[in-house]
């Protein structure tokens, strides 16, 4: 299958690989259908980007490079099923990366669980932990005064 993207301009895709969300993204319910794009090789980012929607792409990383203690567990058991264990659940959090001097951060809140096998993915939120929705990762320096440079 083809997709046009504003970002990546048009993509060649296996159906195989797009997720299907049945209840959308947060604040996006009407689109139910993106694929994982590698950011650039080697970066712990990555890209979930609509089949549907050219314009409609979010900055996502591995939450478990961010906190080793991740609850897992509770972001695999809002997507299992009766039917197997998942156990290659994995999951994504959506970043904000806004324009200097603001600070990057993701919502560890609110994860998207991602189910390799059957290809479903449901944005999971993780009531009764200390996560917010914007966890600060990255803080811009502001310029030193003495140099002029970061």
């Amino acid at each position: 299958m083809k997709i046009s993207t504003t970002r990546f301009g048009e993509l060649e895709l296996n159906e195989a690989d797009v997720f299907h969300f049945s209840d959308g993204i947060i604040g996006f319910p009407d689109f139910q259908y993106f694929v994982v794009l590698e950011h650039n090789p080697g970066s712990p980012f990555k890209w979930i980007q609509s089949t549907t929607e050219p314009e409609m792409a979010f900055v996502v990383v591995d939450p478990l490079l961010l906190d080793p203690d991740y609850p897992m567990d509770k972001v695999r058991e809002a997507i299992a099923t009766d039917k197997r264990t998942p156990k290659d659940i994995g999951a994504a959090v959506i970043a904000v990366v806004p324009p200097a001097p603001h600070p990057i951060t993701v919502n560890l809140l609110a994860p998207l669980a991602l189910d390799p096998e059957l290809r479903t993915g449901r944005q999971v939120i993780l009531n009764g932990t200390d996560y917010t929705t914007r966890h600060v990762i990255v803080q811009e320096e502001e310029p030193s005064s003495e140099t002029g440079t970061k």
